[in-house]
């Protein structure tokens, strides 16, 4: 029996796939990239479809992808634009915030004594003037970190674009990899994962519009001053799970804090409110009916992403999950249902 496994065929292929798992985690970032390139591909396929009927595949991506950029300008051009203001005055200000929360934290009590008794007020002060001059000596690094982005943002689209135009050469390429006579079952696995993971990018920017819109009127609400720059920091965070929330909630209550502790207690508790309905019912909502996908295996996916794929993991979590599902639905789940059905049947 080992002598037939260990034929020259099963040891070349066994090298490959240990050489794939040596290099994966160490093109892991490079992954991911095309993944969410591919993605987003998947989410305006459809369109480039439609007006396939009308012009050549390149035009009809090109105009898809050039509109996708559009929208996206147009969406948050005028919202940069009413909160640039607000941003301008928000960082100006945000030296005399610090010390404004910290002159209100000493002078709280504990155990009968001033807190001020208790913590060098002078170091404190200076810690937050320094924390302030920090972030303005960071610039340099900030301006490098947005290049990053733009190029980031550069290569996706790029990606996306080489996606959408070649589609059918590249699918041709991909199925090469499979047997003739499983060829049709790869193609129809191909389409299904393709179908919901383009779902994916619709169900999280209406997740993230929700929360964003909810969190700006729960701040108006309240009297709490940058609501629009906050609801737009909140929602754009909201990609991020649990740590994108918290940096949020922390701006919040940096801003709320000299109001009083009743408009933060009430901020943080909005707050908290929208983040539980958003994680509880939007989200699971969204992805469910855009995606098919049951509420807890996404809570899963989203631990288990996070854990091994980190931040990246996290955002794609969903569109992984949908393509982890679909896997184990037509490789094994429908195989062996059709063959208990054929045997109650025959019965």
């Amino acid at each position: 029996m080992l002598k037939e496994f260990w034929t020259p065929k099963n040891i070349i292929f066994l090298i490959l796939v240990i050489i794939v798992l040596l290099f994966v985690p160490k093109i892991m970032g490079i992954l991911l990239l095309f993944f969410a390139s591919y993605v987003i591909a998947a989410a305006l396929n459809p369109y480039v479809n439609r007006l396939q009927k009308k012009m050549s595949r390149g035009l009809a991506a090109t105009t898809v992808v050039t509109g996708g950029i559009i929208a996206v300008v147009a969406l948050f051009l005028p919202i940069f634009v009413i909160a640039y203001k607000e941003i301008r005055v928000f960082v100006t200000m945000l030296p005399e915030k610090l010390t404004l929360l910290t002159k209100f934290l000493l002078a709280q009590k504990f155990n009968g004594q001033n807190i001020s008794e208790l913590v060098d007020l002078n170091s404190i002060l200076g810690s937050s003037s320094q924390l302030a001059q920090n972030i303005f000596s960071q610039s340099v690094n900030i301006t490098v970190g947005f290049t990053q982005v733009i190029v980031l943002a550069f290569a996706i689209t790029m990606i996306v674009f080489y996606l959408l135009v070649d589609k059918t050469y590249i699918r041709a390429k991909f199925l090469e990899f499979f047997p003739a006579d499983i060829k049709d079952m790869a193609s129809c696995i191909l389409s299904s994962i393709t179908l919901k993971v383009g779902s994916y990018v619709r169900a999280q920017i209406l997740s993230m519009v929700a929360v964003g819109v909810l969190v700006m009127l729960s701040l108006m609400v309240l009297g709490v001053d940058y609501s629009l720059l906050l609801g737009l920091i909140s929602g754009i965070l909201d990609i991020i799970p649990l740590l994108g929330p918290t940096i949020a909630l922390a701006l919040i209550i940096l801003v709320t804090v000299q109001l009083g502790w009743i408009k933060v207690i009430l901020a943080v508790a909005a707050f908290l409110i929208i983040q539980q309905i958003s994680n509880y019912m939007i989200r699971p909502f969204l992805f469910g009916k855009f995606m098919a996908l049951h509420p807890l295996m996404v809570f899963f996916s989203l631990f288990v992403a996070q854990q091994f794929l980190g931040v990246w993991g996290v955002i794609l979590a969903p569109a992984i999950a949908a393509t982890i599902c679909v896997l184990i639905d037509e490789l094994y789940l429908i195989p062996i249902n059709r063959g208990k059905d054929i045997v109650e049947t025959s019965d």
